[in-house]
């Protein structure tokens, strides 16, 4: 069909062919759908009629018919040498299915909604700081091996008060985001046949870091108490000096915090089996149970633990502004790994970071959890009322959710969902030895608006999923 004609309309006539009764008749169904469905915003202008027509080869006259017919409805406005335009209310008498979803409306124009990536959705949320940069006064070459001197030092006063992970700025490296971090402690760490171990479902992309250092990842389970280190010390018997990778603070994708017994017990493995332990605490302080007294970062306990980190969750991947912050022996290497590679981050970004750091004091911290809650809650809310059949296990922090579904593998229904507008990550991409595959990660660092709309097209999508999982049947 021609990509002129909208993403929505698009999606609404894949199968119009498909229904039952007159050409005209089956075309209304399927945009009434669409519309009540809440793909097309009120305000939208659905394509003209000849282009439609010849698109899906009838005559103008049937999408003319067809177009009353929504009209008569009360679904859309014809405007006289202006076009066809949805109708701010639902109207359609009809409904092509015997349970009509909740109407949401989208904005006018409306894109598809990213719910795929797990970090903030925009800037409105950030503290007010100053956003201007000048080169004036500023010594030097402008690139500081390990970063900029200030961006280190707000960095260190940040994990020392609000993290519980007393630093000093010559501890840390700075990077161009955890990713970045994650990939230069990989290259110094893992050499070909090295084992590196880590929860699953994991961080989209940690199997390719992996790979590239010519490593092996092995997954281990990962529960509501987090990481299950009982699975770990098992799997480091059998290895040679394995790396650890823990996200403690939040576990990416599930949300789960590990818990106090498991810490202690992770950190007596990683000692007696001669592992190296890396934690990953992107997305600490990102608590969402309001005065749960967390424990500290695992670092905190042993200086031998490599901890890193990103700016990307609490205020914008934008900044692309990460850290590690590493033994003394090892850091001098990373710093050089660091300052030769082709990517860091810029002055302005970090001297933007650190004015951000000193900006967010503990009452703006308290906000943005506060924030994240009401989202995440109410995302749980929309799934468990519109989308039963997935299981969802409440996450404890971070900005993301992982729902099962009841699928072998979740992939086929991401595809859908992306016609149907929205983008969610696929269990596959998180997925270590194969038993998340039908898993699907969920954002809510987004506004509760986008959610709403957003569960709506998933809602719309499962239908059709589920339909055509019973047709082929």
């Amino acid at each position: 069909m021609d990509q002129d004609l909208g993403w929505w309309v698009r999606i609404a006539l894949d199968e119009w062919q498909a229904r039952p009764g007159p050409r005209h008749r089956r075309i209304a169904e399927s945009l009434a759908e669409a519309i009540e469905r809440g793909l097309a915003g009120a305000g939208a202008r659905l394509p003209a009629e000849r282009p439609l027509a010849d698109a899906l080869g009838v005559g103008r006259g049937t999408v003319v018919r067809g177009y009353e017919t929504l009209a008569a409805a009360g679904l859309v406005q014809r405007r006289q040498g202006a076009g066809t335009f949805v109708e701010p209310r639902p109207g359609w008498t009809h409904p092509p299915t015997a349970a009509v979803l909740p109407v949401r409306r989208l904005v006018p124009d409306a894109e598809v909604l990213d719910l795929s990536l797990s970090v903030p959705a925009g800037t409105g949320h950030l503290p007010p700081v100053d956003g201007s940069f000048t080169l004036s006064g500023r010594d030097g070459h402008g690139l500081h091996p390990g970063g900029l001197p200030e961006l280190r030092a707000a960095l260190a006063a940040h994990l020392s008060t609000h993290l519980g992970l007393p630093t000093t700025p010559d501890q840390l490296i700075v990077t161009a985001g955890a990713r970045h971090a994650l990939s230069l402690v990989i290259a110094a760490l893992v050499s070909p046949g090295r084992t590196v171990l880590t929860g699953c479902p994991t961080t989209p992309g940690l199997a390719a870091t992996v790979a590239a250092a010519g490593g092996r990842l092995i997954g281990v389970g990962v529960d509501t108490l987090g990481l299950d280190v009982a699975a770990v010390d098992r799997a480091a018997a059998r290895l040679h000096a394995p790396v650890i990778l823990v996200a403690s603070a939040a576990h990416d994708p599930t949300g789960a915090t590990l818990a106090g017994t498991r810490r202690r017990a992770l950190l007596a493995v990683s000692r007696g089996r001669d592992a190296v332990l890396v934690e990953d605490l992107a997305q600490a302080g990102l608590d969402l149970a309001p005065g749960a007294d967390r424990p500290g970062p695992l670092a905190a306990g042993d200086d031998a633990v490599i901890a890193i980190g990103s700016l990307s969750k609490m205020f914008w991947a934008g900044l692309r502004v990460g850290w590690l912050r590493a033994p003394g022996a090892l850091r001098g290497y990373l710093a050089q790994a660091a300052a030769t590679g082709a990517v860091a981050p810029s002055v302005p970004a970090q001297v933007l970071a650190a004015r951000l750091l000193r900006a967010a004091d503990a009452p703006w911290q308290d906000g943005l959890r506060r924030a994240l809650t009401e989202r995440r809650d109410l995302l749980l809310d929309l799934v468990a009322g519109q989308l039963p059949a997935w299981r969802v296990d409440p996450p404890q922090a971070g900005l993301s959710l992982w729902a099962a579904l009841p699928v072998a593998d979740a992939t086929t229904f991401v595809h859908l969902a992306a016609r149907y507008g929205v983008l969610v990550a696929p269990g596959v991409a998180a997925c270590v030895d194969g038993r998340h595959r039908s898993g699907v990660r969920l954002s809510f660092a987004e506004s509760a608006a986008t959610l709403e709309s957003a569960v709506d097209r998933l809602t719309a999508a499962w239908e059709e999923h589920t339909r055509r999982l019973a047709a082929s049947r």
